[in-house]
């Protein structure tokens, strides 16, 4: 009976331990990094060779056709990794990962993008084998971990019940609350651009458009988050930007707006 006993409490404790966390998996307090990149060479409307004159080699490509358009979306592996995808041939949107979602190569049965909910989690890939609870630095930690037979795990981080990051394996990453936000580009400290660059503050946007036609807040692994669309005023063009604590992570080219009054911003 004594053996019997000694043997449930130790589960009991060991699950206890599980899913609490571990001390050892503690990740690096939350800090903001602003590292220099060629990416802040790029605009919109780039040849793919103008592309990889800037960034060089290309990590991975995919070609796509959606009727008579050709998208291609090239991926590359800067200090900020990030993608760039042409439309036809020419740049239609830019986009920094500043929070490198995905913390290691990961196998391909598992695909939760970042800002995804808990519940989405669960229709797209059912129950998690696991599932973690964390605290650190007053941060509340949800790790979802999805296993399968030949032994692959992943675990699936979610902050206020959002995605956050992804990462191969059960540990937690050290790096999973730093931010890498791009340098500004150098022609913004000499005065206003004249195209949106990633790496473009705030500012240097409002110098550049004016006032955004639309835009919606929200926080992102608890960054304070932008997106909003500016009317090119000269071309009758819309351009979309994403900032990350003030700074373009992303720009795409939208195009001309229906001339409904609600699409352009009136």
């Amino acid at each position: 009976m004594n053996r019997t006993f000694a043997i449930l409490a130790s589960a009991v404790i060991f699950g206890l331990s599980i899913a609490t966390g571990h001390a050892a998996d503690a990740p690096l307090p939350p800090r903001v990094n602003f590292i220099a990149t060629p990416a802040s060479q790029l605009r919109l409307g780039m040849t793919a060779q103008e592309v990889t004159r800037v960034m060089g080699e290309v990590a991975s490509e995919t070609d796509v056709t959606a009727g008579s358009t050709q998208i291609s979306k090239l991926q590359f592996t800067d200090a900020i990794p990030g993608q760039v995808v042409l439309t036809d041939g020419k740049v239609s949107r830019i986009t920094l990962d500043p929070f490198r979602m995905e913390k290691d190569a990961l196998p391909s049965f598992i695909q939760a993008w970042p800002g995804f909910a808990g519940s989405a989690v669960r229709r797209a890939f059912g129950e998690p084998a696991v599932v973690l609870r964390h605290q650190f630095f007053g941060i509340e930690l949800d790790q979802w971990i999805y296993s399968r037979a030949d032994g692959c795990d992943v675990s699936v981080f979610f902050r206020a019940d959002r995605v956050i990051a992804k990462a191969a394996g059960r540990g937690v990453p050290a790096d999973l609350f730093r931010v890498d936000l791009p340098s500004p580009p150098l022609g913004e400290t000499e005065g206003p651009l004249r195209e949106p660059h990633v790496g473009m503050t705030a500012r240097g946007v409002r110098e550049l458009y004016g006032s955004a036609r639309f835009s919606v807040d929200y926080v992102r692994n608890g960054q304070p988050s932008l997106r909003a669309v500016y009317k090119v005023e000269a071309e009758g063009m819309f351009t979309s930007l994403a900032f990350v604590d003030g700074v373009v992570t992303e720009l795409e080219d939208l195009g001309r707006m229906p001339d409904d009054p609600s699409f352009q911003g009136r």
